[in-house]
């Protein structure tokens, strides 16, 4: 009996260990615990409204919380992943200015990347604007590395996103948007056309005449991007006009601008169109665009342009260098008559 009684003692000792280890552990967990069955729940509800509920209470858990929504932004269901994005955002906008729980908070946001789907990535770079006004420069850098990944991927809604994030001042990746110039969703390249050609750091990414093509885009949202940036330029209509006429796909069309520029005392200088002319793709275009800024020149007698000679030396094809050559050979106050057709002497 003394035996059983020793080991009933014991047993039941070791219950009572185990019992109040037991309970320590839990309360030194409990809010782990809690934010693990909040989790739960988010990713089982059924509606926006519970969703939103649960994914609010995670932010309440503190960091465990913060561990839990940021697994729900890389693996949940896209409402969860929604819910879970949006509660960071409420909480990170309600944060009063110099907080100094934004700059944690924000690192958890960035740390649920890199999601698992593209729609992960563009939910999180909706929130990087609020990660960088509440944190300022702290990430800078991370937020950049969000950006560019966002321009890599192939959902027109990521990349939409992040085009406007390049255009942040603080993220300034305006240059590494022009390959969505050539997009195939129109409303990629008109976001990317506003950015690169209203850049505001100094730099120039597209000229006027890269922009004067997108003046023929199918998208008329594209065209008016581009007309209303030629006009901020300081462009006037009439230039507007010649340079879509400049850049127009038909041939034809680009020999009938080189007669307008020949005889149409409207146009105060056509020097640089003929200039721009005598790079166009089409030969004929490059030896009319020689032969009536000489016949210019001479009837105005002007000095022949300087560019005429790199077309007489260094054209691709022959027809148009010996075209060159024979308009530069003419002496200034010697006018070749009424203009022929293009393509010859």
């Amino acid at each position: 009996m003394t035996g059983k009684r020793k080991w009933m003692t014991r047993a039941a000792g070791l219950l009572v260990a185990l019992t109040a280890g037991a309970g320590t552990w839990v309360a030194l967990n409990a809010t782990e615990l809690r934010a693990r069955y909040a989790a739960g729940e988010l990713a089982a509800a059924a509606t926006d409204e519970e969703r939103a509920k649960w994914a609010e209470s995670l932010i309440a858990y503190g960091d465990p919380g913060m561990r839990h929504l940021a697994a729900c932004v890389q693996n949940g269901s896209d409402q969860t992943r929604a819910a879970a994005v949006a509660a960071m955002g409420q909480y990170l906008d309600a944060l009063p200015d110099g907080d100094p729980r934004a700059v944690r908070f924000s690192g958890a946001v960035l740390d649920a990347l890199p999601p698992t789907s593209e729609t992960g990535t563009c939910a999180v770079m909706r929130l990087v604007p609020l990660v960088l006004k509440r944190t300022g420069s702290t990430y800078a850098m991370r937020c950049r590395g969000v950006a560019v990944e966002g321009l890599r991927v192939a959902s027109p809604e990521t990349r939409l996103a992040a085009v406007r994030l390049a255009m942040h001042p603080d993220i300034k990746l305006r240059a590494e948007v022009k390959p969505l110039l050539s997009a195939p969703e129109p409303e990629v390249r008109s976001v990317a056309l506003f950015a690169v050609a209203s850049a505001t750091d100094g730099e120039t990414l597209v000229t006027d005449e890269d922009l004067f093509r997108w003046l023929h885009d199918a998208d008329a949202s594209v065209r008016k991007v581009c007309r209303d940036a030629l006009v901020t330029r300081g462009r006037s209509e009439a230039e507007i006009a010649l340079g879509q006429r400049l850049t127009h796909t038909d041939p034809a069309e680009r020999l009938k601008l080189l007669l307008d520029l020949r005889y149409d005392e409207e146009v105060a200088d056509p020097e640089p169109w003929l200039e721009r002319l005598s790079r166009d793709p089409e030969p004929a275009v490059r030896a009319g665009a020689t032969r009536v800024a000489v016949e210019l020149a001479t009837a105005h007698k002007l000095v022949c342009p300087a560019w005429v000679a790199r077309v007489a030396d260094a054209d691709p094809h022959p027809t148009v260098r010996f075209v060159a050559a024979y308009y530069r050979s003419q002496p200034i106050g010697t006018p070749g008559g009424p203009i022929r057709p293009v393509g010859g002497p």
